[in-house]
């Protein structure tokens, strides 16, 4: 009996381990994928830039004080989900890990995705 118990525990962690690898990126350090974006949310505002995907944040990252400094890209066609072609990406000086639209004067914010 005492040896049953054991092998349900073992099956028990071993399940619960396995549940845990369904979020993307949760057990992959380092950039996410536009799939692993997708995939987690189907609807989701992205744009890539250099093999890098952005998602648009609000909260926190709309708290940060930032100073725009350079233009690092522009939308073209294929790169992003919501923006239209012609947006500037413009790269603030406090931080990398956040990037700036700029489409006429309207910017959003977005948040460099990484796996924890």
């Amino acid at each position: 009996m005492k040896h049953f118990i054991n092998i349900i525990l073992v099956i028990s962690f071993f399940s619960l381990i396995a549940g845990c690898t369904g979020i993307p990126g949760a057990d992959t350090p380092g950039y996410l994928s536009k799939e692993q974006v997708l995939k987690a949310e189907p609807e989701a505002d992205y744009f890539e830039l250099n093999n890098k995907i952005y998602v648009k944040e609000t909260g926190w990252v709309e708290d940060v004080k930032l100073t725009k400094d350079e233009v690092v890209g522009e939308i073209e066609d294929g790169m992003a989900s919501h923006l239209p072609l012609g947006t500037k990406i413009i790269a603030p000086k406090e931080r990398r890990d956040i990037l700036i639209a700029d489409n006429r004067g309207v910017e959003v914010r977005y948040l460099l995705q990484i796996g924890e």
